[in-house]
């Protein structure tokens, strides 16, 4: 009974911070204009960059570790897209609409959503396990995401070019540089990379109740049920076995299977609106796959 009541709180502590947030956000925007675009890029090109340069600078973790969990997220990405590409021929999509599922099954929340839960759930520890998974599944995102979305309207080459415009790698390897090699920032550029660091996983939740606020679910039950088995069963399954396959461990391995079970991510209404996907599709299913996280993620917590 005491371990049971111990998980209901970790549930309680974990979850209810998360939809507080996003509610508040929903009923805020209500009332005042605010526009997720603008959030979004102070979170892309400021704060978590600085998360990740003061992250890598502190972790304790190796340098092997880290490139285990680059490498297995990336992996993960072609499994499950893969994967999805199974499932939305199976439901008779036509090819518009397969590189959308598929593109809302490879990009998860880990941002927006996963970075708070682990941080919620592990604390500091498992938090710079998780902006390493972010970073490598930048990777995922901007590169095989907008591949497969674009499906041959833009080329290969330009899609791969937005990956080496996004700052978080470069600051990240910097950290791990500076790590490694046991230098450190100057202390008032350290005071001010952290305090910006900090505000990362807040913006994360404003951009998630913006973009909740919008989605529409009217008439897409069957994708919506099958983006929901793929995203959180499918997820859930290939997370285990890459990150068994590639060594992870402990702390590591839950937190990279849970942060890989996360719901539909945000990015996939963005590219999906860039490149002529079904974006109202996507936003329907980061909004599905968000209500319905507790019951998954509960399950996952208690199994890992």
């Amino acid at each position: 009974m005491s371990s049971l009541n111990e998980f209901l709180n970790l549930i309680y502590l974990t979850f209810t911070p998360l939809f507080l947030i996003a509610g508040a956000v929903v009923l805020v925007s209500r009332k005042i204009k605010m526009e997720a675009r603008s959030f979004a890029r102070a979170n892309i090109y400021l704060f978590a960059p600085c998360l990740a340069l003061n992250s890598m600078l502190n972790t304790r973790m190796s340098g092997r570790e880290i490139g285990s969990i680059v490498v297995a997220t990336i992996i993960c990405g072609f499994c499950m897209a893969a994967a999805a590409w199974a499932v939305a021929k199976m439901l008779g999509y036509d090819r518009r609409m397969i590189s959308t599922f598929i593109l809302t099954a490879i990009i998860m929340n880990s941002l927006n959503f996963g970075l708070p839960f682990i941080t919620f759930a592990f604390g500091a520890e498992a938090e710079s396990r998780a902006v390493v998974f972010v970073i490598g599944q930048l990777f995922v995102v901007y590169g095989l995401g907008t591949f497969v979305i674009s499906r041959g309207t833009k080329s290969f080459q330009d899609s791969i070019a937005n990956v080496f415009k996004m700052p978080i790698p470069y600051m990240a390897a910097l950290g791990i540089f500076l790590n490694l090699t046991g230098n450190d920032l100057p202390q008032p550029v350290g005071q001010a990379v952290a305090v910006l660091g900090r505000a990362s996983v807040p913006c994360a939740m404003v951009i998630l109740g913006l973009q909740l606020s919008t989605a529409n679910m009217r008439g897409r039950w069957k994708g919506l049920i099958g983006i929901t088995l793929t995203r959180y069963g499918i997820g859930a399954t290939i997370a285990f076995f890459v990150a068994t396959l590639m060594g992870l461990t402990g702390l590591t391995l839950r937190v990279f299977i849970l942060i890989y079970s996360m719901p539909v991510g945000v990015t996939s209404g963005v590219l999906a609106t860039e490149f002529d996907g079904d974006a109202e599709f996507a936003a329907a299913g980061v909004l599905f796959t968000t209500l319905l996280s507790i019951i998954p993620l509960s399950l996952l917590l208690f199994l890992t």
